[in-house]
C-alpha cells in the first residue's frame, strides 16, 4: 500500500523517443545538483546529455532519475516477487518450480527460466497476501448473475477470456471471505471510446451495510466515483485495458484507475469488504449499446511487515504467513501452491498460507552489474530493482543484459532510477 505515496504528483510531460535518446530526464550529481537531460549512447559509450554541446561522463551523478506520466500495466499478473542475489527483485508470476529450474513471467511479460541454485527465493508481490483469484478462464460457478453475463474469448488482458457485461439490467457478484480490512481489490478492465448508451458501475460489498457502498462508475463521459468523501476530478475515457484499484488501509478507502487517485473516504475500522459488484444500466432507453470487459479480480490481504528471516545453505524453507519456518526440501511450485518434503512428510500449501519460500543455495554467489536499474512493474507496486549492463536504447526500451535473465527490454515509461558503478568509464 506504500508504493502508492510516488503518485501524488503527476507530470503531463510529452517524451520524443529516437533510437538512443530519452529526453527529459534528470542526473543527480555527486554534489546534488540536479540537471535536466537525456541518457544517449554517443560514439559507443553512455553519456548525459545535457544540450547539443554538453555530455557529461557518468561518473559525474549519484544517479539518473526518469519522469513519466503513467506506469504501464502488468503484462502478467504482478502476484510474486523472485529475490535474487545482492538484494535484486522482479515481480510477475510464477509458472513453475523444479528439481533444477524456476519459470517465471516478469510484469512485462518475458518468460524467463532461471537455475533454482541461482534462486534466493519468492515472495508474495507487494507483501499481500492472497485471498481470491479470478482468472474468468474457465468456472463462473462462485459469481451470481442477474441477465447473460458470462465468459467470452473476444477480448483478454491476460490469458484467453474475460467476462463481458454488455446488455442492460445485468449484474454480477463476486463475495469471499474472510473479509478484507486492510488490502487491497484489483480488476482490469476495457472500456473503448465509442459512443455508448450504457452506464457500468464496480461498487463494494461491506460487511456491514450501514454505510453506503462506495465505488467506480464508467460510462461515456469517463471514470469517476460515488459514496466517497473526497472526489477529484473525472478521468477520460481511453480505450484499451486499465486497472482499477480499491486499496483499503486502517480505515482510508481510496479508489484509482492506473496510476491516477479518483476518490477517497473513510470506513469504520469494524468495517470489511467481503464481496465486489458490477451492473450495467441504461441511460438512453430508446438505445442499449455498448461494451465492458472484466479479467483478473485478485483480492489481498496487507501482511504486518517482518524481516525475512535468513535462508539456509542446506535446506529449504516455507516462510508462513505468522511468520514461522518450516525447513526441508521444496519438491514444486507453481501459481496454486508450494509442495514441501519435511520429516513429518510430503504437504502442499496454498499461496495463501505463505510468506514466500527461501531456496537453499550451497554458497553465496555475487551477481556482476554495472548499472542498478529501478523500475515500475505495475501501477501502485513497489519498484523492482536489478543490476546489469545497458546495452542500447530500441525505440522506448533500455535494453539491459542481466547475469542470469539475459538480454532484457525494459519499457521506458517503467524506469525510475538508474545507479552507475564509477570507478570506471561505461560502455
Amino acid at each position: 500500500m506504500l508504493a502508492r505515496s510516488y503518485l501524488s504528483i503527476f507530470s503531463t510531460t510529452v517524451f520524443l523517443f529516437s533510437a538512443f535518446v530519452v529526453r527529459a530526464d534528470e542526473g543527480i550529481t555527486r554534489t546534488g545538483k540536479v540537471v535536466s537531460g537525456s541518457l544517449q549512447i554517443v560514439h559507443g559509450s553512455w553519456v548525459f546529455r545535457v544540450d547539443q554541446a554538453t555530455m557529461m561522463d557518468l561518473h559525474e551523478f549519484s544517479y539518473l532519475r526518469f519522469r513519466t506520466s503513467s506506469t504501464p500495466l502488468p503484462k502478467a499478473p504482478p502476484t510474486r516477487t523472485l529475490l535474487l542475489p545482492n538484494e535484486q527483485r522482479l515481480t510477475g508470476s510464477l509458472l513453475a518450480l523444479d528439481a533444477k529450474n524456476v519459470t517465471f513471467v516478469s510484469a512485462w511479460g518475458q518468460t524467463l527460466i532461471l537455475p533454482r541454485d541461482r534462486i534466493v527465493g519468492i515472495e508474495q508481490a507487494n507483501a499481500s497476501l492472497p485471498i481470491l483469484h479470478d482468472d474468468f478462464e474457465t468456472s463462473l460457478k462462485a459469481w451470481r448473475f442477474d441477465g447473460t453475463a458470462g465468459i467470452h474469448s473476444e477480448r483478454a488482458f491476460f490469458g484467453k477470456s474475460s467476462l463481458l457485461l454488455d446488455p442492460a439490467v445485468q449484474s454480477a457478484a463476486r463475495e469471499w471471505q474472510p473479509a478484507l480490512r486492510d488490502g487491497s481489490v484489483r480488476l482490469f478492465f476495457h472500456h473503448g471510446t465509442a459512443a455508448t448508451n450504457l452506464r457500468w458501475t464496480v461498487s463494494l460489498i461491506l460487511k456491514s451495510q450501514a454505510t453506503a457502498t462506495p465505488g467506480l462508475v464508467i460510462d461515456g463521459d469517463g471514470y469517476s466515483c460515488f459514496n466517497m468523501k473526497r472526489k477529484w476530478v473525472a478521468m477520460k475515457p481511453s480505450t484499451g485495458w486499465h486497472m482499477l484499484s480499491m486499496e483499503l488501509e486502517a480505515g482510508r478507502l481510496r479508489v484509482y484507475v492506473d496510476d491516477a487517485l479518483l476518490g477517497q473516504t473513510t470506513l469504520p475500522r469494524t468495517q470489511a469488504i467481503q464481496g465486489i459488484r458490477c451492473n450495467v444500466d441504461v441511460m438512453d432507453a430508446n438505445k442499449k449499446q455498448g461494451k465492458l470487459w472484466l479479467d483478473e479480480l485478485i483480492v489481498s490481504q496487507s501482511l504486518p511487515p517482518l524481516a525475512r528471516p535468513p535462508s539456509d545453505a542446506k535446506q529449504d524453507s516455507l516462510w508462513l504467513a505468522q511468520g514461522e519456518q518450516m525447513f526441508g526440501q521444496i519438491v514444486s511450485a507453481d501459481a496454486k501452491g508450494v509442495t514441501l518434503d519435511a520429516k513429518f512428510g510430503q504437504r502442499s500449501y496454498a499461496w495463501s498460507q505463505l510468506r514466500g519460500l527461501l531456496l537453499a543455495r550451497p554458497k553465496e554467489s555475487p551477481m556482476s552489474g554495472e548499472a542498478e536499474i529501478l523500475f515500475r512493474p505495475s501501477p501502485g507496486f513497489p519498484v523492482d530493482r536489478l543490476r546489469g549492463k545497458l546495452i542500447r536504447w530500441e525505440e522506448a526500451k533500455l535494453i539491459v543484459q542481466h547475469e542470469l535473465l539475459g538480454e532484457i527490454a525494459i519499457e521506458r515509461d517503467r524506469l525510475d532510477k538508474i545507479r552507475f558503478e564509477t570507478s570506471q568509464k561505461m560502455r
